[in-house]
């Protein structure tokens, strides 16, 4: 095609574009956009560098090179791209605004700014004519237009500071404890919120009028309100963006940022139903509440896959059934120690931790028979921030190195016999700001005018023996394969001497009193779920794990889909489920197929006819994330594979509101003995609306499969 030819297509496309961003950018607030327009609107970022260039690239041409100008053809053909490609990121940027995720004031600001950038483009292709020193105005009037409100695009995507100059950021030095005498939101929700949340809701960007940075913030809102109060009947609306599907405009975080875990998900959903409290603390919580035992196990994870990325050590090397040592959270260089079980304790241990004593912060020594020389390899962990010697058989004097540990501000000696006059001796010049004391002859009237005296030092009288929690490891089950073909043996084990194993094989959970005590290896030859637990006293019973075989005998030559699962969860194809790979409890891990918007339908065929008695499905069940079990299983047969006969129909009751399920379930059907087929059809139908009392109400809820077996 002609150039001429070109320019005349453009102008009229401008013509035409044009008139429709004025109408559309006045009449914004009162329009809706369809699903397929604001998915337009996410191009607007990958294109709108294309006028940038071009404009900077006609100023400097406008500026200097007048005196050898393009052939004229040419240069209209640049001034026209330069025009449709300004006007096509303006529409763009118009379909983008409509995702109510941005300031309104730096947002119109913007979509001003790019109608403006549109107009004045379209104006440079008829100043052809004019004085040159006339173009050079023009060129400089349209240089600031595009850098001025371009740059209103850069603070809406990059926050505030996207052009400042970069400064040293100082971060002030933290004393935290991870234990229960923390908070709930200082524990784990403030974590969450700093990773998943802040960098849209902080101080470099502020969508939707919402910070997220700390608690005044939290309850001052955005401009939509409160996030953490329900209204009318409505769920909280932190709750109700949070339990949107990704693919929802509204889900926060939004889609392509990281994630919520489920266990994230979960913490902020019981942290918001119980109240959204800023200063509850972990041990006002009863121990068994769901929601004290979340934050006391979660770790925060830092950004990308959560790995430590710093080059730590290993630390693999100096844990044993007696001593966890751990990073404080996944990318964190600090570490905390815990020693357990005074009877096997050794000097050795406390003297190997001396290769990493610049990373210890937090050591819990409490109930061990320690002596000077153990006190004195303590004292070299000249990092550590909290030390717990409660019931260590030291005396007050022997503490007496820990005062030069200028950075130990919070420690615990209960047990320690002590009066007024050697306690006030001992924290003279000490750089303690919280000390626990107790013992049996200990009362708080004698320590009233210590206490009230020593203001620097926060003095907790009062054995905190409740707040240090010791949980069992669960127990391991040593069997690879879920897959019965004939029969399997299974063993368990678990490495803490004098613990007892207990285990169910009826569904359900095992218990310390009547639950079988394994003893020797199980035998399998059937469908069976197997749920195996550790107990041992003086210790918290460790978490159920659960493990389910399935007993398999017959394999489909052929497996299509009818209906096609959700892009997200494709698995790998239809033959996810015959490929004896169970996805555990990682949904996001590719081994699953799921299902919402429609109804699971396929098809496995043999070579000759045969007949089958039952099918079982291994499927995921877990509620807080919207996903459901299976309300119904449909099996149908055909010889041809076009006419199927309906065999059998088996149904399975929903969840109720008291729920609270997260774990592989089997649903099986059986089918009637009779005639044999060559195809079989099986449909596996979802709940279409979630109830009233779900987050979810009204959408259709997932369900997850990941394996067919075949009896």
């Amino acid at each position: 095609m002609e150039i001429k030819k070109l320019n005349q297509w453009g102008e009229w496309c401008i013509w035409f574009l044009n008139p429709l961003l004025l109408i559309l950018a006045i009449f914004s607030e009162t329009t809706k956009s369809t699903t397929i327009l604001l998915w337009f609107g996410k191009l607007h970022p990958l294109v709108l560098h294309f006028p940038i260039v071009i404009g900077i690239a006609l100023v400097i041409y406008f500026l200097f090179f007048q005196n050898r100008p393009l052939e004229q053809n040419t240069e209209k053909l640049v001034l026209v791209g330069n025009a449709l490609t300004a006007s096509i990121v303006a529409l763009l940027g118009l379909f983008l605004s409509k995702q109510d995720a941005y300031t309104a004031t730096t947002l119109n600001l913007h979509k001003w700014g790019g109608l403006s950038i549109a107009f004045v483009s379209w104006s440079l292709i008829y100043i052809k004519k004019i004085p040159n020193s006339y173009k050079k105005i023009i060129a400089l009037i349209y240089l600031f237009v595009l850098l001025f409100f371009t740059h209103q695009g850069a603070l809406l995507t990059h926050g505030e500071n996207a052009l400042s100059i970069p400064t040293p950021v100082v971060v002030a030095e933290e004393v935290k404890t991870v234990d229960s005498s923390l908070t709930v939101y200082e524990k784990a929700i403030e974590p969450i919120l700093a990773q998943k949340c802040v960098s849209c809701h902080g101080p470099a960007k502020i969508k939707g009028e919402l910070q997220l940075q700390s608690p005044e913030l939290i309850l001052k809102g955005g401009k939509d309100g409160n996030i953490l109060n329900a209204i009318q009947n409505e769920e909280a609306l932190l709750l109700q963006r949070i339990h949107l599907p990704n693919a929802d405009e509204k889900h926060m975080p939004p889609d392509g940022k990281l994630q919520l875990t489920l266990e994230e998900l979960t913490l902020l959903t019981k942290w918001v139903k119980a109240g959204g409290n800023f200063t509850k603390k972990i041990s006002e919580l009863a121990k068994t509440d769901s929601l004290s035992i979340l934050a006391m196990a979660y770790k925060a994870p830092t950004k990308g896959t959560g790995e430590n990325k710093n080059n730590a050590p290993d630390l693999k090397q100096y844990n044993s059934s007696y001593l966890t040592v751990n990073y404080l959270f996944n990318g964190s260089e600090e570490i905390e120690v815990n020693f357990f079980q005074s009877s096997f304790y050794k000097k050795e241990q406390l003297s190997s931790l001396v290769k990493i004593k610049d990373k210890i912060v937090n050591l819990n020594m409490q109930g061990m028979p320690l002596t000077k020389e153990d006190l004195a390899i303590i004292v070299q962990f000249t990092h550590l921030k909290k030390l717990n010697l409660n019931y260590t058989k030291l005396t007050l004097n022997d503490l007496e190195p820990l005062k030069t540990m200028t950075r130990l501000k919070n420690l615990s000696i209960c047990g320690m016999e002590l009066n007024q006059n050697s306690l006030t001796k001992f924290l003279e010049k000490s750089p303690f700001s919280e000390i626990h004391i107790w013992n049996n002859h200990s009362n708080e009237k004698e320590f009233e005018q210590l206490i009230s005296s020593h203001k620097k030092v926060k003095i907790i009288i009062g054995d905190n023996l409740d707040t240090e929690i010791i949980k069992l490891t669960s127990p391991i089950i040593e069997q690879d394969s879920s897959i019965i073909v004939t029969s399997l043996d299974v063993v368990m084990k678990h490495f803490l001497k004098g613990t007892v194993v207990r285990y169910t094989t009826d569904g359900s959970d095992p218990d310390s009193l009547s639950s079988p005590i394994y003893s020797k290896k199980l035998h399998f030859t059937k469908n069976t779920v197997l749920k195996t637990k550790a107990f041992k006293p003086g210790w918290i019973s460790s978490d159920i794990v659960q493990k389910t075989f399935y007993k398999s005998e017959i394999h489909p030559d052929t497996i299509y889909f009818v209906t096609n699962p959700d892009k997200k969860y494709p698995g790998s194809g239809a033959k996810t489920l015959t490929d004896y790979e169970l996805g555990e409890q990682n949904f996001s891990n590719g081994k699953w197929l799921a299902y919402r918007d429609t109804t699971m339908k396929f098809v496995i065929g043999f070579k000759q006819a045969r007949p089958l008695q039952e099918a079982h499905f291994n499927a995921f069940v877990d509620n807080g994330a919207y996903i459901f079990p299976i309300l119904s299983i449909m099996i149908e047969g055909s010889n041809d594979g076009k006419q199927f006969k309906k065999l059998n129909e088996a149904k399975f009751p929903s969840l109720e509101k008291t729920d609270v399920v997260r774990e592989n379930k089997s649903f099986s059907c059986s089918i009637p003995a009779g005639a044999a087929y060559k195809y079989y059809r099986f449909t596996l139908l979802n709940l279409k609306k979630l109830p009233k009392w779900h987050p979810g109400k009204g959408t259709p809820a997932w369900i997850f499969v990941d394996e067919l077996f075949l009896n």
